[in-house]
């Protein structure tokens, strides 16, 4: 059974803007978090439904353009590359290094082109009507790992098909060869960004 209930959207977009170093007070980073209504599902968890999981998307990770984003803050260093290029994105890869360059985070999408160009006389709520339409007409596969909680979730949703997902350590997942490898594709990723 699914719960409907306000979800972070996937898209986080952090506008940071630089701290004033003036006598006034710094100005606060900008940040927008979009708020879509969506469906929960709770992911299957142990070792045997990881074995089970199957991705419904196979990844591109041909080509690729590549964004670096530094925060003003916390000294975060964001990447996400595009496969196979920016315009025609079917894979999205972003990884999150902290001010010292350890591995934070790590989000893999494929088969939907997470960039909506939004026309001038799109209103927010049209917008947000086309971004789940979008997303619930193609079917997706993402991967993610929060290394500081050592957690991994695996997930197939959208394109009329019900929602799947498994939950784990990142050990769990990270060289599964089904799903890709995730850690080759992060290696290669790096390579690409330089970082």
């Amino acid at each position: 059974m699914t719960i409907r209930r306000l979800v972070v959207g996937a898209a986080l977009a952090l506008a940071c803007r630089s701290a004033s170093h003036t006598n006034t007070a710094p100005a606060a980073p900008a940040t927008m978090v979009r708020v879509v209504r969506g469906e929960i599902f709770f992911p299957a968890a142990g070792d045997s439904a990881i074995r089970a999981f199957v991705p419904d998307v196979q990844p591109v990770d041909s080509g690729g353009e590549c964004r670096v984003m530094r925060t003003s803050g916390s000294g975060a260093t964001i990447i996400t590359a595009y496969f196979p290029s920016f315009d025609s994105t079917r894979t999205t890869v972003s990884v999150m290094f902290d001010s010292v360059g350890h591995l934070v985070r790590y989000s893999e999408n494929r088969g939907w082109a997470v960039r909506l160009r939004r026309p001038p006389s799109m209103s927010e709520a049209q917008r947000d009507s086309v971004f789940r339409a979008s997303r619930a007409a193609v079917r997706t596969t993402t991967i993610s790992f929060d290394y500081a909680i050592d957690q991994a979730v695996a997930s197939n949703d959208g394109g009329g098909l019900p929602n799947r997902a498994v939950i784990g350590s990142v050990r769990s997942m990270e060289n599964l060869e089904k799903l890709g490898p995730p850690t080759k594709r992060l290696a290669r990723v790096r390579r690409l960004c330089g970082v």
